[in-house]
């Protein structure tokens, strides 16, 4: 049967406003997603057993529906009304526990990649892009982003997406510290500390449609890393502009801190002088929509 092999994609926040919480408890949101070259690799093969098989390159990362991409294949084939089953490869190289959406980078290139085989198999596409992104919003909230890449505005609580210019070129050093944020409790802790009232969305849409990199870096800015002032998180972001870094800020709702470099030789300089005891250490430009479907 068909094979493909797809990039997954991390994603960083430019922005992240929390501008208020529905009557469900999901909070709505306003912010600037990025997609950065910092990927997963995943292989897809359809079979003809109707049965969705997946293995992951980390041993703890669960095989069955609790993985987003094994939701992801199942929601397609059954959204579709196809027969076939799929065989799923994950090479995980983006950070668990992280805020760069990692398992909704993966879900996202198995909603891409099973249309691709499917289209193949049977002649014409099952799904177009709504319905990809209507089967995305199912899984996760970050899952549209992830269908689609590149730079958007996101709002509501992740699905409605607005395409913006593409983020100039740059470098960008990411660390994961050792400790790890729970989303849920993230969003606990915003509840019950003070909204200061700032909001950093507006702003940054201004700074990428004038594509200025020094403008964006000004502009970045995240409610989750004001409300938790996480430790590791303040060190690691001392750590990336004393090491040049025009400005840095955790990704998400953490732990994962990105600081903009002006070039890529200049964040892998950065990155290789930073003491490693802060973390995973990684390297990363951003890429537009177009390049992240390679």
């Amino acid at each position: 049967m068909h094979t493909i092999e797809l990039n997954a994609c991390a994603k960083i926040n430019l922005s992240l406003d929390i501008t208020g919480r529905r009557e469900d408890g999901y909070h709505t949101v306003d912010m600037v997603m990025q997609s950065v070259s910092l990927c997963d690799r995943v292989r897809i093969t359809l079979n003809n057993t109707g049965v969705v098989r997946l293995t992951c390159s980390k041993p703890h990362i669960p095989t069955d529906i609790r993985n987003t991409a094994y939701k992801a294949a199942r929601y397609y084939l059954d959204a579709a009304g196809l027969h076939y089953g799929a065989d799923i490869y994950i090479e995980k190289k983006i950070p668990d526990q992280a805020g760069m959406g990692g398992g909704s980078a993966d879900a996202a290139a198995v909603l891409r990649g099973l249309n691709v085989l499917c289209t193949e198999a049977e002649g014409e596409a099952p799904l177009n892009t709504a319905e990809l992104l209507y089967i995305g919003m199912r899984i996760g909230a970050d899952v549209p982003f992830c269908v689609l890449n590149g730079t958007h505005r996101c709002g509501g609580v992740g699905e409605i997406l607005i395409p913006l210019a593409p983020m100039p070129k740059c470098g960008l050093v990411i660390v994961k510290p050792p400790v790890s944020v729970s989303t849920p409790e993230a969003y606990k802790q915003c509840d019950t500390k003070p909204d200061s009232g700032v909001r950093y969305t507006r702003e940054m849409v201004r700074a990428i449609e004038r594509r200025s990199l020094p403008d964006i870096a000004a502009k970045l800015g995240n409610r989750f890393d004001d409300a938790l002032q996480i430790p590791e998180v303040r060190a690691i972001e001392a750590a990336l502009l004393q090491a040049g870094a025009m400005n840095a800020v955790m990704t998400g709702s953490g732990s994962a801190v990105f600081g903009i470099f002006e070039t890529k030789a200049a964040a892998e300089a950065a990155a290789a002088a930073l003491d490693p005891a802060l973390g995973e250490i990684f390297t990363a430009e951003p890429v537009s929509a177009q390049e992240a479907q390679l």
